[in-house]
């Protein structure tokens, strides 16, 4: 054969040479073409609408590019998705990025080996993610008729990364995911779970596997394998202040018993949880119970204990537990409030649906607290707690002890500081946030309710609160001394919230006697009628009597004063107005009338009188409750020892140091008229000193009547019989003395005038 013969015999690989390089070019041309046409957003409509018909949701992108190479990877730029009309998308999510195996596409199969998201925000608010009722149908429909996909069908995922990713609750509180990855996720096998994120602080990590992911039926979870979700450190003081969580460890095997062990701290007290939460991990597989569990706390001694079982775990329903209290030595748990030195409890706990929680059975005992109660925990839509709770003994007291003295300090070159900071009114804050985590209607009655020493007191009330609006209404308060009756309202949905206290005393008052240990050393015995009507905003004591509004009286009628405090105060008046005055005895009391109206922490009296066997006070007051100052000023109509005192005094200093004075000029005068002018008259010299308290009745120059009225804030009451007139001509006749010239008299009085204090 010749040479020219094999010639085009020859020729054949270069031209299958050229049909492969013009094939590649044409793919390469081709994917360039399908790279400029991603990246001018010619397909953007088409994946949004595919989305969008998948999902029912609102779509969109903000870019689309494809990156070129053996594995090409396609990126979505700032996607959204949420409801159609919501105000935010629920969904946002800056980018998206996978790869896509060119070979597995050439081979009939999908392999992805990569899927990337960096930044998502996904909100998990309700509204957010709200479908109109038209949209469901179609889409159902959709899915139920579509044949099952094959396995070989689905597509395969190497690895799922989410990096820097939030998870915002309907609450607004942020979970933080730094990392999350998922491996080897497909229709035939099970797939690694590897997560973190944090939540107030808390990191917690999540390892384990679960599926195939692809395949399992739509509405169940898909297998679960081994599971451990691990907590750590982190401060709980959102839950009750001061508290910590040192470690959390969840370990559920496929087929075993799960348990939970964790340790929390709070003031040097540890508690120790340990529980067993039965095989949870079956319930993807269709197990229907029952499950049992079982979860002991313990600090020391001290346990708290909780087992049953929950006989439909698939539904949550119809679960029924036994609670056991033991705390016999409360030091143990010295670091958790509320529990007393041989504290027993016991409860029941059920519920046939997890939407009401009932507790029956409830009862605690201890040598400081005795109680029972019967509840219902309500969670459907907002929680909400009814039914009624009874105290029947409570020692405040023994329930929050004063801390052990510590060691005695050191001797100092210099005398220590003074305690506290000088102001009567503490300043304590007051948590009522929490009166917004649930609603709540319970007849409450505490009975033989003791603290600092005072005396069993009972409280009886419907308690009613609604979306942080508390309102104890009636509200009864009994004691040894009477009762108060009235109305508690708080609004913990304000900013700052809000107070009203409208209390008034039944019958005849409250026996000031029987409040020895609330009033000790006051000397003042007899009925007290209390009327109260106050308002008041802010988050502390302080606060909220800086901001006080209304009004509020004491009434008393018929009364005794003995030695005591305000005996003292009473004393210190009588010895600037007239030095060395002998000490005096018991003082009847016709009446006693205080009233304060308060506007926006400024009290001023709207009556301040007092009656008594040695004549009248009347006078006016103001207290700054921002700073607790007190400005007033007493008028005098008295006398003692047969000394006409009628003198202006002066009130000064503060509530917790209070300063009574008077005008040097003015009370010498007037006390020295009326000394002069008793003794020329022969008062003094013909008067036994033990009858010279009597015959004051003649200087009022005001009745009991309307000062009473005042003070009970205008409700009518027992008035004390008016006085008569003048009573100067019922004296008891005196030992005849040379009587006066007229003349003298009048010199007499006259001096008394240019002294300042002439007779009235």
């Amino acid at each position: 054969m010749s040479a020219s013969a094999l010639k085009p015999a020859r020729r054949w690989p270069r031209y299958l040479a050229g049909a492969f390089a013009l094939l590649f070019l044409l793919l390469i041309g081709g994917v360039f073409a399908l790279r400029a046409a991603l990246e001018s957003g010619r397909f953007t409509p088409r994946i949004q609408a595919a989305i969008e018909s998948a999902t029912g949701y609102r779509a969109s992108i903000g870019g689309l590019g494809l990156a070129l190479g053996l594995v090409p990877k396609l990126e979505l730029r700032d996607v959204t998705l949420g409801a159609l009309g919501a105000d935010k998308p629920g969904l946002e999510a800056p980018r998206l990025a996978a790869t896509v195996s060119l070979f597995s596409l050439l081979s009939g199969g999908i392999e992805v080996p990569s899927v990337e998201a960096e930044g998502i925000k996904l909100h998990l608010a309700p509204a957010l993610w709200a479908l109109p009722a038209t949209e469901r149908p179609a889409r159902d429909a959709h899915a139920t008729s579509a044949a099952p996909r094959q396995a070989s069908a689905m597509p395969h995922i190497r690895r799922v990364s989410l990096r820097d990713a939030h998870i915002i609750l309907a609450g607004g509180r942020d979970i933080e995911i730094p990392a999350l990855t998922i491996r080897n996720i497909s229709a035939t096998s099970a797939s690694d779970l590897a997560a973190e994120w944090r939540f107030k602080g808390i990191a917690f990590t999540l390892t384990g596997t679960a599926g195939p992911l692809f395949g399992f039926a739509p509405g169940t979870l898909p297998p679960l394998g081994a599971i451990t979700l691990k907590a750590g450190a982190g401060d709980l003081g959102w839950l009750l202040p001061g508290l910590r969580l040192e470690a959390l460890e969840l370990v559920a095997p496929p087929d075993g018993e799960a348990r939970l062990t964790g340790a929390f701290t709070r003031a040097g007290s540890t508690a120790r949880l340990e529980a067993n939460l039965g095989p949870v991990g079956k319930l993807p597989y269709g197990f229907t119970g029952p499950l049992p569990m079982e979860a002991r706390l313990t600090s020391g001694d001290a346990s708290v204990t909780l087992s049953g079982a929950v006989a439909r775990p698939q539904a949550l329903a119809d679960g029924q537990f036994d609670l056991t209290m033991d705390v016999p030595d409360a030091a143990a748990l010295a670091g958790f409030p509320g529990l007393p030195r041989g504290l027993r409890g016991t409860a029941r706990l059920q519920w046939r649906d997890p939407q009401s929680i009932s507790l029956s059975r409830f009862q605690l005992t201890s040598p400081a607290l005795a109680a029972t109660a019967a509840l219902t925990l309500g969670l459907a839509g907002r929680p909400s707690l009814a039914g009624r709770i009874d105290i029947t003994r409570l020692d405040l007291d023994a329930l929050n002890p004063a801390p052990a003295p510590g060691p005695a300090p050191a001797a100092a070159s210099a005398p220590a500081a003074a305690a506290g900071d000088g102001r009567v009114i503490p300043d304590i804050a007051l948590p009522v946030a929490s009166l917004m985590a649930l609603d709540a209607e319970l007849a409450l009655a505490a009975r033989g309710v003791t603290s600092g020493g005072l005396p069993p007191i009972a409280v009886q009330t419907q308690l009613r609160l609604s979306n942080g609006a508390l309102a104890l209404a009636p509200f009864n308060l009994t004691l040894p001394a009477g009762r108060l009756a009235g109305q508690v309202n708080v609004n913990a949905a304000t900013n700052p919230a809000q107070y009203a206290l409208r209390l008034r005393s039944e019958g005849a008052g409250l026996d000031l006697a029987a409040l020895s240990g609330l009033l000790e050393g006051l000397g003042l015995r007899g009925q007290g009628e209390v009327a109260a009507d106050l308002r008041g905003v802010g988050a502390t004591t302080r606060a909220i009597a800086a901001s006080l509004n209304g009004e509020f009286g004491v009434a008393m009628i018929n009364a005794r004063l003995e030695q005591g405090k305000a005996m003292d105060a009473l004393s210190t008046v009588l010895t600037l107005l007239a030095p060395n005055t002998q000490r005096l005895g018991a003082i009847d009391l016709r009446c006693v009338a205080l009233a304060f109206g308060a506007e926006q922490g400024m009290a001023q009296s709207r009556t301040l009188f007092m009656d008594s066997a040695i004549g009248q006070i009347i006078g006016q007051a103001s207290i700054n409750l921002r700073d607790e100052s007190v400005n007033g000023r007493l008028n005098t109509n008295l006398r003692v020892f047969g000394l006409g005192l009628r003198a202006p005094v002066n009130l000064g200093g503060t509530l917790a140091a209070p300063r009574i004075g008077v005008a040097s000029g003015a009370a010498i005068g007037q006390t020295a008229a009326g000394l002069l002018a008793d003794t020329l008259t022969g008062r003094i010299a013909t008067d036994p000193i033990g009858n010279l308290l009597g015959g004051s009745d003649r200087n009022a120059a005001a009745d009991c009547a309307e000062p009473l009225r005042i003070a009970r804030l205008g409700a009518e009451g027992t008035v004390p019989a008016p006085r008569a007139a003048p009573e100067a001509g019922q004296e008891a006749p005196r030992p005849s003395v040379p009587a006066l010239p007229s003349p003298v008299q009048d010199v007499l009085r006259g001096l008394g005038g240019i002294l300042g204090g002439g007779r009235r």
